[in-house]
């Protein structure tokens, strides 16, 4: 059973990375012709990373979502970690472009998809490890945390008064 979610993780991440890779591609192609290839790529990256948090969330990663104990709070937590492996994964995303731009030689579009290949790579570590990862024990705690709040704001609300007759 955990093999086969593992499995099924793996092709979801493989099915968006796929279509964000696409997604990445296409908004550099329309982009690329009003700037440079840098700029180009940024934008592309950018809009390529807010939709695969939306997929990665909903769809990809969905199993170790706390659900029934989501908050907005909880949300944007892993909104502002994967938005910070993004920024890593752009990093390496950058410094493979520019290199296989520049140094390489490459033409920009096929830079453009060695450099997100690298990317993907980073990106699936991160979220695996530390976006999505998988926290059963810190779950725990913080069921049993909740709990045992509720059941002191239980037993210290005052006894409801009984009017004397």
């Amino acid at each position: 059973m955990l093999r086969a979610l593992c499995r099924a993780q793996t092709i979801r991440f493989a099915v968006v990375g796929l279509a964000i890779t696409a997604l990445h591609l296409l908004v550099f192609r329309l982009v690329l012709p009003w700037t440079a290839p840098e700029a180009a790529n940024v934008v592309a990256f950018l809009t390529a990373t807010q939709v695969n948090f939306v997929l990665s969330y909903f769809w990809t990663w969905s199993a170790r979502r706390p659900v029934g104990r989501e908050t907005v709070g909880s949300v944007l937590r892993r909104a502002v970690l994967f938005n910070g492996s993004a920024t890593l994964g752009f990093g390496v995303n950058a410094v493979v472009f520019s290199t296989a731009l520049r140094l390489v030689g490459l033409d920009p579009l096929t830079s453009a998809a060695v450099a997100t290949v690298a990317s993907a790579a980073t990106s699936f570590l991160l979220s695996s490890r530390v976006v999505f990862a998988r926290r059963p024990v810190l779950d725990a705690l913080e069921v049993d945390a909740v709990e045992v709040l509720e059941a002191r704001l239980v037993t210290a609300a005052p006894a409801p008064r009984v009017a004397a007759e």
